[in-house]
Order: C-alpha cells, then sequence, then structure tokens
C-alpha cells in the first residue's frame, strides 16, 4: 500500500494505491473518488472476521460514536482485487490537513472520534470514554484507541502542528487531534472564575509526561459560535 497526502494543509487529500489483496478501512462519506474495480463492504468499525461478541461490542461502539461523538456508525472498506490493484482518494468533511503515521512497532495513538479518517485493516480501533467533563465541555466524550500494525490517516479542521512534550503542555480542547507516548492527561478550566467569563478560552487538556501531540490550527467549535449570529433568526 502506497499513501500521498496532497493539497496540504488547507484541503488535505489522500490518495491510497492498494496493492493486489490489499485493503483500507475508511470513514464513512469519505470517498472522493476510486478505480471501478475496487470492491467496498460497509460494517461497523472493529468487525473483520470475528465472532457474534466482536459483531455485538464493534456495534456498540458504533451507536457511541453515532450519538454520543457526532460521527458515523460505520466504516467502508475498500479491497483491491488478487488478480489486480486499485487508486482511492479520501478527504475529510472539512477543509483541513492530513496526517500519515505509520503504527509499525507496537506504537498505539489516541485520536479524537473526529479526527479519525482511514486505517490499515490490522490496526485496532477502541473508544475510550473521556469522562462526563469531557461531554458536558462540548468537545465530544470518545477517544479512539489506536494500536497495531500498519498506516493510519487523521485529519483535522485547519493545518496540523505535531508538538514534541517532555514535562507538561497545556492544550484548547479543540485544538487536540491525537497524542501518543507516556502521557497523561486532565481537563480543567483555562483559568479562574474571570478568565472562564472574559478571556474567551474554555476548556483545556493539561497533558504531563512525554510524548507527542498532534494540534489543529483551527477551533470548529469557535468557527460555529462566530458564524452563528449570521443565520437568519
Amino acid at each position: 500500500m502506497e499513501i500521498d497526502v496532497e493539497a496540504r494543509p488547507s484541503y488535505g487529500l489522500a490518495v491510497v494505491k492498494l496493492e493486489p489483496g490489499d485493503a483500507l478501512v475508511a470513514e464513512a462519506g469519505a470517498m472522493v473518488a476510486m478505480d471501478p474495480g475496487l470492491g467496498v463492504e460497509t460494517g461497523f468499525m472493529g468487525v473483520g472476521g470475528g465472532g457474534l461478541m466482536d459483531w455485538i461490542k464493534a456495534a456498540l461502539a458504533g451507536l457511541a460514536r453515532k450519538f454520543l461523538a457526532g460521527e458515523s456508525m460505520f466504516v467502508n472498506t475498500f479491497k483491491a482485487k488478487p488478480s489486480g490493484g486499485g487508486q482511492v482518494m479520501l478527504a475529510p468533511s472539512m477543509v483541513g490537513d492530513i496526517e500519515h503515521i505509520d503504527l509499525s512497532g507496537g506504537k498505539k495513538i489516541i485520536v479524537q472520534a473526529e479526527s479519525y479518517l482511514a486505517s490499515s485493516p490490522k490496526v485496532k480501533v477502541g473508544l475510550i470514554w473521556g469522562g462526563i467533563s469531557m461531554l458536558l465541555s462540548g468537545e465530544g466524550a470518545f477517544f479512539l484507541d489506536c494500536k497495531g500494525e500498519g498506516d493510519l490517516l487523521i485529519n483535522s479542521y485547519g493545518a496540523i502542528e505535531k508538538v514534541e512534550i517532555d514535562g507538561g503542555y497545556v492544550v484548547d480542547t479543540g485544538h487536540v487531534v491525537a497524542w501518543e507516548g507516556d502521557l497523561t492527561y486532565n481537563l480543567k478550566k483555562a483559568g479562574g472564575w474571570k478568565s472562564a467569563m472574559f478571556s474567551g478560552e474554555g476548556m483545556v487538556l493539561e497533558f504531563k509526561g512525554k510524548g507527542t501531540v498532534w494540534l489543529q490550527t483551527r477551533n470548529l467549535g469557535s468557527f460555529i459560535s462566530w458564524i452563528t449570529p449570521f443565520f437568519p433568526s
């Protein structure tokens, strides 16, 4: 499998070349175009030949993604025939960037639910409950635990910035895309009550430890707040 990311950072497009027998799992609605020889199967994330319990767990995770994370219940798997490969193009719904991450070597990455775009079939994607405080913050109550062997594509609103952390770092919740490494996090207010009321800053994630955080340069929640007054009442 070969993956090229074009038109970065404003209008990221992932061009994926599948070799004979290759497959790629992608968020529903992410396909831009594909070769007619590729097959497409729709199902729940995490179901790939597993038993009934695996299907039930994946279905419950799909329901949580739909009603609590605002994401689609389903994913599409693009498959190349053993006799020949093909190309598929993927893009996120919002304007922004795409990052290609190699998960080989047992690497694990935590991704904001809305930032997942696609992955190899051997990448296991699990749901992590972020806590009631994350739900009330309005930035999404779930994260995705991505680990295994293969490729991972994540997307953002705005450009993606990669920050190496060794100690501590504070990020607005609306700008977090993903993180990896020996990092713990704590959800907190950006400051005291005065800052919460007048600074325009909301909730932040305070990271501690050593690892990497991927940030997005724009905040979708802030954009929605900015544009809402222009809508007719």
